[in-house]
């Protein structure tokens, strides 16, 4: 039997989570959805066989009797924090989108709110975490494969001109722009794969005038001794954009070799050792992170242990790793 969610917000993000649900072979499907758009709402509903709800508070009020037993959070994030506290009030599990929220402030919010309902599963829509590159990388970097590890290089950008009039890149409803939208999936898979962060320094770029930042050039180190192979002291390059060529890669380099893997060609994970020969290894597409990330939520919320998903703690990590950042810029 399935494992029915609902979710809140009904834009373009809420239709990955559809698509992972539909891809999931029957373990997750989406029950309810709830948008302020009620059109919105009921073209989701319908593509998607749920229910559709006026608001978030009258669907976290009728989960029971849908047999909604989670919620994904798919609102601008400035909208999270009261939804996130009226779902743990009603002991709903919720998996947030990232970035955990707009500000700081918020963050630590959330965060406290997640340890003040320590019996409630809560976790950040870090889906790259998912992705099986990643995952072989963590590995490889752990066998040895490419020596001591030095470095973590991640690009994520491309064009998007229409954020410009969208709430993406409104500092009111956003909170932060190219940074924190990309930037926080990079902080994450920072510290995912290498260990805490502390900023070193970042260059922001403002192409919209009176909107977000639209180009972010950030270094950072790890503040910890790692697994096998990371002694502490990564650097970290994180570039993220929303108005130049498109580029998602990432990267881990070491005194024997290097790996990268490219989002845009997604069946490959690439080892380039010192003298510049390389080897190209099949590996499972990226398009696989969303649904293995929802079947991962899914599960905790039944008992079974996920170590994968990224926790309000994880999200608040980068939050306070897109402050730092953002006050380095100025």
């Amino acid at each position: 039997m399935a494992f029915r969610i609902g979710i809140i917000g009904a834009g373009g993000i809420a239709n990955a989570h559809a698509a992972a649900a539909k891809d999931s072979q029957g373990q997750v499907e989406i029950a309810g959805v709830a948008d302020m758009n009620r059109e919105a709402a009921e073209k989701f509903a319908s593509a998607n066989g749920a229910t559709a709800f006026e608001s978030a508070e009258a669907l976290i009020k009728s989960a029971k009797d849908h047999g909604i037993g989670g919620i994904v959070v798919c609102t601008p994030p400035s909208a999270r924090l009261p939804i996130v506290a009226a779902a743990l009030k009603a002991k709903l599990p919720v998996m947030t989108e990232k970035p955990i929220a707009h500000t700081l402030a918020d963050a630590k919010k959330l965060e406290s709110l997640a340890k003040k309902h320590k019996k409630v599963v809560t976790a950040i829509g870090y889906c790259h975490r998912f992705t099986p590159a990643v995952l072989k990388m963590k590995d490889l970097i752990a066998e040895g494969r490419i020596g001591r590890l030095e470095r973590f290089e991640n690009f994520f950008a491309c064009d998007l001109p229409g954020h410009q009039s969208k709430w993406f890149s409104d500092p009111k409803k956003a909170g932060g722009g190219a940074f924190l939208d990309m930037g926080s999936h990079s902080m994450d898979l920072f510290h995912f794969m290498v260990g805490p962060s502390k900023v070193v320094g970042a260059v922001f770029d403002y192409k919209w005038k009176g909107r977000t930042e639209t180009g972010a050039t950030v270094l950072v180190k790890s503040i910890k001794k790692g697994g096998p192979n990371n002694p502490g002291n990564v650097a970290g390059v994180v570039l993220s954009g929303w108005a130049e060529t498109s580029r998602f890669t990432v990267s881990v380099l070491g005194d024997k070799g290097m790996l990268s893997y490219d989002y845009e060609n997604p069946e490959v994970l690439v080892f380039k050792d010192l003298l510049g020969k390389t080897e190209n290894h099949a590996i499972e597409t990226c398009g696989v992170r969303f649904t293995r990330q929802l079947v991962a939520f899914s599960k905790a919320i039944q008992g079974s242990k996920q170590p994968g998903l990224a926790t309000f703690a994880d999200g608040l990590a980068a939050a306070a790793a897109d402050a730092a950042a953002r006050k380095s810029a100025k």
